[in-house]
């Protein structure tokens, strides 16, 4: 997994998209980024939401990633990523060599598919000619042949991000997955 700090300081973070049987690995690349995804779909407090094709690293092309698709919300505060491999067992060895910097891993809640990680940490960077410092929460977990993260950002802690929003993008990111699959 990887973080990386938006033009205005969100977070976008890299996940893999989980894929149903009933479509191929690049068939559910399409459908994820062409299915509409309303504000009302989203859990409480998340809105605007942004779907498009997300690139995928050499890394997750090693591991036989297919697509990406990211969804952000609120202009990047909160994201989903979807990285859709040619395989379960592809997708799991991607996730296996995640890379959690100098973030110390934890279980993600029993509401989370498994296996799963969250990851409570802080980027900083450059806003208005200031510096700032993000707090992170970023969720990330295997379903089938897609990885997935969900990851928010919060300016008023540098610990963490929103948490229980993290775990409610999760939740949609899951439940959108298998809407498409």
């Amino acid at each position: 997994m990887r973080l990386t700090l938006s033009a205005l300081g969100a977070v976008a973070l890299v996940a893999a998209p989980l894929a149903g049987a009933a479509r191929s690995p690049l068939a559910l690349v399409k459908a994820l980024a062409t299915a509409g995804v309303t504000a009302s779909q989203l859990p409480h407090g998340y809105r605007s939401p942004d779907v498009e094709r997300y690139p995928i690293t050499a890394g997750d092309k090693k591991h036989h990633a297919v697509g990406g698709v990211s969804i952000s919300t609120n202009g990047g505060a909160g994201v989903v990523i979807y990285i859709v491999f040619s395989t379960p067992s592809a997708a799991q060895a991607d996730f296996a060599h995640g890379n959690f910097g100098s973030a110390t891993p934890k279980q993600a809640p029993n509401t989370v598919p498994k296996p799963n990680v969250e990851i409570d940490t802080s980027t900083s960077g450059t806003v208005g000619g200031r510096k700032v410092t993000f707090g992170i929460t970023d969720i990330a977990f295997v379903h089938q042949n897609v990885l997935v993260q969900a990851a928010t950002s919060s300016g008023t802690s540098t610990k963490h991000g929103d948490v229980a929003g993290a775990v409610g993008l999760a939740g949609f990111a899951l439940a959108h997955l298998k809407s498409v699959s």
